[in-house]
């Protein structure tokens, strides 16, 4: 029994000080200190780094990514930040060491301040963020699944974290997430998103809680492009089921083929809903569960204008006791949407008002490319002319002219040489940014981050015609790029 004891006691030791953790004395660490201080946890190969072991970096520690190189770390091992975390490297890779066995993840504790720059983190167990002190600016997440964080590659739980001019691809749970009894105000800004939730879970690929009153909740200038094979995953949701305050503004973004556009769930909700272009948000089967172009649900107050709805199952629903200003009500809204073939059953649906309340809905083209009468615009609203205890819609006066032209806000500048090419050009960026790579049918074929200056990029793919589409410090471009 004292053998087997000794032996026990000696595996868990074994256990315990095969991680690292930092002293909390206010020490700087950079990969290549952190491997001198731990060089059987952080393994120091030359050209790349491997994490054998859980590393903790503690709270008056500081850990900065200074270097272009890549960390690769085993399967299962976490990565605790409860100190400061920096990158000032300018093309840094975390990864897993065999993708097929994904790394456990990162963990930011309440006491992190942490800012993620020019890195690409995938193939791991997400993030969970647990301190509001967070900032992510041109970096790629992708390819990761549930490990640390159970509800989205990055999962936030308090405070106004800021991501920007960043891609999120292909993760198996949404991009971002807060939990209903969080209150967290994010800043999500000139993001590209692909296909995420690629577990085709009841999740949206923005799935945000409430705001709080802590500040307002931005979905700014993002695109997100869904997998139509993926039936149950939204475009953006920003909700408060359990009542908490919630403000939000989501303007600018181009949401298409997901389950629905844009939805806001939940009593306490309240803002502005507007520039967006949301297309083909229609793969739910089941009319009845979903489909619109933009769902509102609860007793909340929202200015919607200069929107741009196609293809939807429903264009706006407003349902419970939600009160909507479409044009010329009290909110202050202008109108200005545009509505196309937004139906199912063979009824076109550009608005259904299934609440009690009225709603001034002018100027608005409700019949996109036709000149209608009222009779014509009567056809594509629900309200109380077809319901009596519903709320009427003064849709008159109303607008209906030629679609309207998608302006860029701003150009980033590049230049493509050779084009066509073999597959490996010359990328010659204005400014560090990052760059996607997508065939005529929308799939993704290449992504990664470049630095200011001539970036040589090489691509496996079948002669033909792609879009490269670059995005650099709000700024977005697409280019043709022929392959031969």
């Amino acid at each position: 029994m004292k053998k087997l004891s000794l032996l026990l006691l000696s595996l868990v030791s074994t256990v315990i000080f095969s991680q690292f953790t930092s002293p909390g004395t206010g020490v700087t660490y950079n990969l290549a200190s952190l491997s001198a201080a731990a060089p059987s946890v952080v393994v120091n190969n030359g050209t790349d780094y491997t994490m054998t072991a859980n590393v903790v970096i503690s709270a008056g520690d500081i850990l900065n990514m200074d270097e272009n190189t890549t960390l690769k770390i085993n399967s299962g091992i976490l990565l605790t930040i409860a100190g400061t975390y920096n990158t000032t490297a300018t093309n840094f890779k975390i990864t897993a060491t065999d993708p097929a066995n994904v790394w456990k993840g990162m963990r930011l504790e309440s006491t992190a301040n942490v800012t993620f720059k020019n890195t690409t983190i995938e193939y791991g167990g997400g993030i969970q963020a647990l301190t509001g002190n967070f900032m992510m600016d041109n970096c790629i997440v992708r390819y990761n699944k549930a490990g640390q964080s159970t509800g989205a590659a990055v999962n936030f739980s308090t405070g106004n974290p800021v991501v920007k001019n960043s891609q999120f691809i292909e993760n198996d749970l949404p991009a971002v997430a807060s939990g209903a009894n969080s209150s967290v105000a994010l800043e999500f800004t000139n993001n590209y998103l692909s296909k995420n939730t690629k577990l085709n879970s009841n999740r949206p690929q923005i799935n945000m809680g409430p705001s709080g009153t802590g500040g307002t909740t931005k979905i700014l200038n993002n695109t997100i492009i869904g997998d139509r094979l993926n039936d149950k995953v939204g475009g953006i949701s920003v909700s408060s089921l359990l009542g908490v305050t919630n403000t939000v503004l989501i303007d600018g973004n181009t949401v298409t083929d997901n389950r629905y556009g844009i939805t806001i769930t939940g009593n306490n909700c309240s803002g502005t809903i507007s520039n967006n272009i949301l297309t083909n948000n229609n793969v739910e089967t089941v009319p009845a569960n979903g489909g619109s172009g933009i769902n509102l649900y609860g007793n909340g107050s929202f200015k919607i204008e200069k929107n741009q709805i196609r293809g939807s199952l429903w264009g706006i629903t407003l349902v419970s006791t939600t009160t909507a200003d479409l044009g010329g009500g009290t909110l202050g809204s202008v109108g200005q949407n545009v509505f196309k073939n937004n139906g199912n059953g063979g009824q076109i649906y550009a608005l259904y008002n299934n609440t009690p309340n009225a709603v001034s809905a002018k100027n608005n083209c409700w019949r996109e490319d036709e000149l209608s009468d009222d009779a014509m615009v009567e056809e594509v609203i629900f309200h109380q002319v077809d319901n009596a205890s519903l709320g009427l819609v003064t849709f008159s006066p109303y607008l209906c002219a030629q679609p309207l032209a998608t302006v860029e806000n701003a150009i980033a500048k590049s230049t493509i040489y050779p084009n066509p090419s073999n597959g490996t050009f010359t990328f010659d960026a204005e400014k560090s940014g990052n760059i996607m790579i997508s065939d005529m049918s929308g799939r993704m074929i290449y992504s990664g981050l470049v630095q200011l200056g001539k970036n040589t990029i090489n691509v496996k793919a079948n002669p033909g015609t792609y879009v490269l589409i670059y995005q650099s410090e709000g700024k977005k471009s697409s280019s043709k790029l022929i392959i031969k």
